[in-house]
């Protein structure tokens, strides 16, 4: 691919990038005159005593259609050591099943004060779910490093019913993951991160938005470089609420059907909430919504920050939900930070399990949340569980799952979630109501706010010292595929439990056919409601579809576009099987 007075991100300049991982090679000098000419100052090697990472994000001007289709980036490291032959940056290609922009970066452009710096892209493949590339330098490399380079966007992506890491544009907006689009250091040194935005191209009323914050925002304490690809970015001219005087503050994509005005200062209320009964409180944080017609209601975690998906379909009830768990993580994230990493997904049952039990537990406690909401939220989350036909899949096959099958990535969710309910009855119980599952977890997240480690060890010693080598044995019997069956007043005197029967999430084929490409269906069930409904054996299905919420609804129905003999059309039904004794818990009547 060859580059010739590319204006206006490089003028007078050419260079020869071949796409089959070989050297980025200069031909003529470049000459930059995009940015402002600070940031390309080249320091001399050294280490300055604090060193910084700097994201410059320049969007382009919309287009006719409102959309922004590309934006330019400049990295700026500082205090990078790296032998000739050594990775000097990386980015995900794929990142938890989620295809980045990684390979579709250009322009690329790597130097340090001596000059250019060639560099060979290199992948790796982490795992299943996930492959990284590496930029390798040909030369030693001592001191500040800038990166230069372009992410062009594409506006009629297909939407994704996968976590929202991927770069999107709609509504003179793009947003983003960082670790969908921006190149970090491979080493692990922390650094100062700025986040800096400019418009000059995008026009008049841009305004950027990150997970650090409103605008241009420098992190007061060093971070690893990991934190700015999971940071969110937003630029353009997205609906902005914030900051208010605790550091709240949101920003959303799209034109959403309900007041998001209002829901986003419930959720700066209930975050306030959140700070007060664990004890601190982020000094910023930043909530991120988008529009996505495929997949409304999803969420990911990141830097001191959320983000979360809406369509038409959406309400400010429905939202709620979702808002008050992904908070959470905010608090309450991974054990030795590893639920997002490779292969640390069989410790996401801590994460997300007591994300899961705190969304409900703590607004209700609040009184954010009506009893109806309570029992709801915690009836759906039952009815999940106890008619997966995957309930006893054991912990440690999770990872391996836990992207193919939806039956097996709620499990940490839903079994998690029963799990910590269970022992919370059983610390009251055994200490008379003087401690509860809120004494552990205040305990785990200040030994890690001491910067000493949050892991499984630290939970079983914890656990021990309530329940003993009881609670320890149920613990390993949990993470071993045992049923979890919270004890009828773990909720209360309010509350008790009942038993109904309720029909298993069922697709009707062979779940492996939607990992499929093309997805042709095999395995159809001779009587399933898919196969009534008029599905068949060999046909294509076209569409994708969110399996997760749907396992929950017992009256759901699934549409599924498909292609038989050259002919489309399409078939709906809802995903059930057979009834199963489930377990929900209902309001106590009093005589």
């Amino acid at each position: 691919m060859l580059f010739a007075k590319a204006e206006p991100f490089f003028q007078e300049s050419q260079m020869v990038f071949n796409q089959t991982n070989s050297a980025v090679m200069p031909i003529r000098s470049i000459f930059i005159t995009i940015f402002t000419p600070v940031l390309f100052l080249l320091l001399a090697a050294g280490d300055p005593e604090s060193p910084q990472l700097t994201a410059h994000i320049a969007p382009a001007a919309p287009d006719a259609a409102n959309n922004i289709p590309y934006v330019d980036i400049t990295i700026i490291a500082q205090s990078v050591h790296a032998k000739a032959g050594n990775a000097l940056f990386e980015i995900p290609l794929v990142a938890n099943t989620v295809v980045t922009s990684g390979r579709d970066l250009q322009r690329i452009y790597v130097a340090d004060a001596r000059g250019q710096i060639v560099v060979t892209p290199k992948d790796k493949t982490e795992d299943g779910s996930n492959i990284t590339r590496t930029w390798i330098a040909d030369r030693p490399v001592d001191g500040e490093v800038t990166v230069q380079y372009r992410v062009p966007i594409d506006a009629a992506a297909p939407p994704l019913a996968l976590p929202q890491y991927e770069i999107r544009t709609d509504n003179g907006t793009f947003s983003a993951a960082g670790t969908a689009f921006l190149v970090r250091p491979t080493d692990a040194r922390p650094r100062t991160l700025r986040v800096t935005w400019d418009f000059t191209r995008y026009g008049a009323g841009g305004v950027g938005v990150s997970s650090l914050g409103v605008g241009d925002k420098t992190v007061p304490s060093p971070r690893p470089a990991a934190d700015l690809g999971s940071a969110y970015y937003m630029g353009g001219r997205p609906g902005v609420l914030g900051p208010t005087s605790d550091g709240f503050f949101a920003a959303w994509q799209g034109v959403p059907p309900f007041d998001m005005a209002s829901l986003m200062a419930w959720a700066g209320d209930l975050h306030r909430y959140y700070g007060a009964f664990f004890g601190y409180t982020p000094s910023s944080f930043g909530v991120f919504g988008r529009s996505n017609v495929l997949n409304p209601g999803s969420g990911i975690g990141l830097t001191d920050s959320f983000a979360y998906t809406f369509n038409q379909t959406s309400s400010s009830d429905t939202m709620r939900g979702l808002l008050a768990h992904e908070m959470l993580h905010s608090w309450v994230n991974s054990l030795d930070a590893s639920m997002d990493a490779a292969g640390g997904l069989d410790r996401s049952w801590f994460g997300e399990g007591l994300a899961v039990h705190y969304q409900r537990a703590l607004p209700y406690r609040a009184h954010m949340i009506s009893t109806a909401d309570f029992l709801a939220d915690l009836n759906s989350t039952a009815g999940r569980y106890y008619t997966n036909i995957q309930i006893n899949t054991p912990n440690a096959q999770i990872p391996d799952g836990f992207w193919r099958d939806t039956r097996i990535r709620v499990l940490p969710y839903d079994r998690g979630s029963l799990y910590f309910e269970t022992v919370d009855a059983q610390i009251r119980a055994a200490s008379r109501g003087g401690h509860s599952l809120d004494d552990i977890v205040r305990e785990m997240l200040a030994t890690r706010r001491s910067g000493r480690p949050m892991n499984e060890a630290l939970y079983r010693k914890l656990l021990k010292a309530e329940l003993g080598d009881k609670g320890v044995a149920d613990f390993d019997a949990m993470l071993a595929g045992k049923t979890i069956v919270p004890p009828t007043n773990a909720y209360g005197p309010a509350f008790r439990r009942v038993t109904r029967p309720l029909r298993r999430y069922d697709l009707g084929f062979d779940i492996a056919t939607l990992q499929a490409r093309p997805r042709i269906v095999h395995g159809l069930k001779k009587g399933s409601n898919a196969e009534t409904a008029g599905l068949r054996d060999g046909d294509e299905i076209l569409n994708s579809f969110p399996q997760d919420a749907l396992q929950g609804d017992q009256q759901a129905y699934v549409a599924l576009n498909v292609r038989r003999k050259g002919e489309t059309s399409q078939i709906r039904f809802q995903p059930r099987g057979v009834p199963v004794p489930a377990y929900q818990w209902v309001p106590v009547t009093r005589n």
